[in-house]
């Protein structure tokens, strides 16, 4: 009985150490992410600022704009998440 659970505790501790290693791994995926967005948007605030300054595109045109890209973005999502349940809801009905 002693070997069992030194057996189940060894296991334990791989796992926590698997987990430790996975958590490390996603904090540097993560710093890395935010990294990259604050370019993207440095990016952005940069064009914005210059298709303003060119007369180009106004500031406001241009937020128009993005607004108006997440607001179909928001759509399509919300569309799709309806198109899957209607496909799970529709295969569980078939099953019967």
């Amino acid at each position: 009985m002693p070997e069992r659970t030194a057996l189940k505790v060894d296991a334990l501790e791989r796992t926590v150490l698997e987990l430790g290693a996975e958590i490390y791994h996603l904090k540097g995926t993560i710093s890395k992410q935010q990294q990259t967005h604050a370019k993207v948007l440095a990016v952005v605030k940069g064009l914005k600022q210059i298709l303003d300054e060119k007369g180009l595109v106004s500031v406001d045109d241009f937020e128009a704009a993005v607004e108006l890209g997440q607001a179909i973005e928001d759509f399509n999502a919300q569309f799709e998440a309806a198109a899957a349940f209607d496909h799970e809801g529709n295969s569980k009905k078939h099953g019967h």
